[in-house]
């Protein structure tokens, strides 16, 4: 709908996390103090032509990635002159929701760093900078853009000036609520884990090595792999049960057995550094028994038939049955991916995390799918699925695509709101662009007393 031209950090960090060239790096712009290297436009470029399928000449191609390079620069060394500071919190925050969203991308934890040669603790420390850098430059964008408003009448016109030979295709799409009803546990069950932690625990106290305990033991793969051990972290990163716990306990000192959503736990600190700490520990989670599933499964698929009976409308058993958060939203699925309700049809089971496969072709707007059962943090769950709408492949249209129309437009505006922006920062701010690039067609006066 539109070309891309300006690409900030918050993407190279992606980018960054899947490719690495092997150019003879140097130094190819400084703006202010800070440069762009050969490595950085090359890794950019290569990240580019995957994700958009670019066919057109690559020196003009690498020459607009390049003015988007710059423009990010120029925008953090505006934060500096702004004396704008990110903190820890925030580059940990952002760094964990990356992460996370690359072990999706990649499949698993393993995958990543099988991808990345490198430890999940190794890719943290090594792009701390980076997400730093993109945080500097998502904070001066904002305060650029921040006044930029769009109102229908500009929606309309900008969908009406994009050639019809040229509008975009719309992939089939859906929407998607749930009623969620997790399986009880009994109290049994959960007496039976307390009992096992707490022997493992007594097991520490008079000498055993927490570590080997974590490593047999503890149900998180990812920690119990490094001993328990979880990493630094600030408040704010773990469920609240699991921090007033952790937060309260002096170097070395074991916790009592505790739970939280995720199930059963004790904790080791290790550390204190400032406002984070670095702990170890071991979770057991409590089983549900087979009689609970059926139990679960057979009480949805009552639900199931009261609605098929229009005895009650999908929406109200939503708000009588679900004992899921997304009840308050209407039982709408988001997309963890996306972060909004559409799901393009292609993997659509892998990003709604579903264990029993479903081909949701085979099914109709308003059709209701399940019992599925599916994977929740604390287990597993059962869940009636309706399929709100299913949008069939087409063009791009204002009736069917407003938001994506909309959100194109918006972004055209602060685009634009980001260029004037940049072209009277230009004169006044230090810049060298090396020799191999002064051919690029810019589209702002960057060669200008180069």
């Amino acid at each position: 709908m539109k070309k891309i031209i300006l690409i900030s950090l918050v993407c190279l960090i992606n980018t960054n996390l899947i490719a690495q060239t092997n150019v003879l790096d140097k130094v190819i712009a400084v703006v202010g103090k800070n440069m762009i290297k050969q490595s950085e436009l090359e890794t950019t470029y290569l990240q580019q032509k995957e994700s958009f399928g670019i066919i057109d000449e690559p020196f003009d191609i690498k020459c607009e990635i390049f003015e988007s390079l710059l423009i990010n620069k120029l925008m953090l060394h505006q934060s500096e002159i702004d004396s704008i500071s990110i903190t820890d919190e925030q580059i940990n925050r952002e760094m964990d929701n990356r992460i996370n969203y690359m072990i999706r991308s990649s499949g698993s934890k393993e995958n990543l760093e099988k991808q990345m040669n490198k430890s999940v603790s190794d890719i943290k420390e090594y792009y701390k900078d980076v997400i730093k850098e993109s945080l500097l430059i998502k904070e001066i964008n904002g305060k650029i853009t921040s006044n930029v408003k769009i109102t229908p009448k500009e929606v309309a016109e900008f969908y009406n000036n994009i050639p019809k030979d040229s509008l975009p295709m719309v992939e089939q799409e859906y929407e998607f609520s749930q009623i969620v009803i997790t399986p009880k546990i009994s109290k049994e069950e959960k007496e039976i884990i307390k009992d096992k932690l707490n022997g493992y625990r007594e097991r520490i106290l008079k000498g055993d090595k927490f570590t080997t305990l974590a490593a047999l033991y503890s149900e998180d793969e990812a920690s119990a792999k490094k001993g328990g051990e979880l990493g630094f972290f600030s408040r704010g990163y773990m469920v609240s049960e699991f921090e007033s716990v952790a937060f309260s306990l002096r170097e070395g000192e074991v916790s009592p057995v505790f739970e939280t959503k995720l199930g059963f736990h004790i904790i080791q600190m290790i550390e204190r550094n400032g406002e984070q700490i670095n702990c170890r520990h071991i979770l057991l989670q409590p089983k549900v028994s087979n009689q609970e599933l059926i139990r679960t499964k057979s009480k949805l698929d009552s639900i199931h038939t009261l609605i098929k009976n229009k005895e009650i409308s999908f929406q109200d058993a939503i708000k009588t049955y679900s004992d899921d958060p997304s009840k308050l939203t209407g039982g709408i699925i988001v997309n963890p991916y996306t972060a909004n309700a559409r799901f393009p049809k292609d993997n659509i089971n892998e990003m709604m995390e579903n264990i029993d496969k479903v081909n949701f072709n085979n099914y109709n707007q308003s059709e209701i799918v399940g019992p599925v059962l599916f994977k929740t943090e604390s287990g597993s769950a059962y869940r009636l699925i309706n399929i709100n709408t299913k949008t069939l492949q087409h063009k791009v249209n204002l009736k069917d695509d407003y938001d994506k129309v909309y959100n194109s437009t918006l972004e055209a505006a602060k685009t634009k709101a980001v260029i004037e922006w940049a072209n009277n920062r230009i004169a006044k701010t230090y810049h060298k662009i090396d020799k191999d690039y002064i051919d690029c067609d810019f589209k702002m006066n960057w060669l200008k007393n180069n």
